[in-house]
């Protein structure tokens, strides 16, 4: 029991100093050999998170191009089209109108990143931007930190569950088991936010914003145009919706006003 807990106090110690270092060295002597090589194989399996700065860099786009209300619709296809072309994928889209009635498609588009220039200039020779405006932010410093802590919580692992092993009370196999718990939990948590980073790397984000109607206002007679064809349009729209209705009801009437009359 005492050699248990000299353990465990041994194991506390060094991992409060590996949470200001984040990294954590364990000798030989404190675990034996089996340990030991338990340990080379932890870091054998972690060896595969050795970065260098500026490995893990997360880029978006934000832009908006101005298109003529005849090539509104056919811009949106060229550009969805080129998402797929390029194997990316579109997480988001928006159709909005404003008070002059003229259109406005949102679309936002995930393009593996190694292609995302290529992509940019692409969607630029579709119809040329209006503006636009490129992040890139590099997180390799945050992976490089989770993956230092993710090291020292598997060696720690290792070793409490070698400590388990040798344990011969059941109250000491559950001491060592509460801590074992609080550890995996860890670990749950910093290979969710390590995934959440190689996903948001491996794909950027461009948000374009495609606007129908290119240097349209109050004063130009182009308005007026598109706004009476849209009138005209709901009203043939009305039109006919009404005249479905009302056929049929006036046939039914005449031939139940001339059943009436032959009596």
């Amino acid at each position: 029991m005492k050699k248990l807990s000299l353990s465990l106090f041994i194991i506390f110690l060094i991992s409060c100093s590996s949470a200001s270092e984040n990294s954590v060295q364990y000798e030989e002597s404190y675990f034996g050999a089996a340990t030991a090589d338990m340990v080379q194989e932890s870091r054998a399996i972690s060896s595969e998170y050795n970065l260098s700065q500026g490995d893990y860099i997360i880029r978006t786009g934000y832009a908006s191009t101005d298109v003529s209300s005849a090539k509104f619709q056919s811009v949106i296809n060229e550009v969805e089209s080129l998402v797929k072309l390029y194997q990316g994928n579109i997480s988001n889209t928006y159709l909005s109108t404003n008070y002059q009635g003229l259109k406005s498609y949102s679309i936002t588009s995930n393009i593996p990143s190694e292609k995302f220039d290529d992509f940019i200039n692409d969607v630029e020779s579709i119809s040329e931007f209006t503006n636009i405006n490129l992040n890139a932010n590099d997180v390799t410093t945050y992976v490089l930190d989770i993956d230092s802590r993710l090291n020292s919580l598997y060696e720690e692992k290792i070793a409490l569950e070698s400590i388990r092993e040798e344990a011969t009370s059941t109250a000491d196999k559950l001491q060592v088991q509460s801590q074992l718990r609080y550890i995996n939990q860890d670990i749950e948590m910093l290979e969710a936010q390590r995934e959440y980073y190689e996903k948001a790397t491996t794909y950027s984000t461009l948000s374009l914003e495609i606007r129908e109607g290119s240097g349209v206002s109050l004063f130009s007679w182009n308005y007026y145009l598109q706004r009476a064809l849209s009138w005209v349009e709901e009203i043939v729209g009305i039109t006919v919706s009404v005249s479905i209705i009302l056929i049929p009801l006036m046939i039914i009437f005449f031939m139940v006003k001339k059943f009436k009359s032959k009596k």
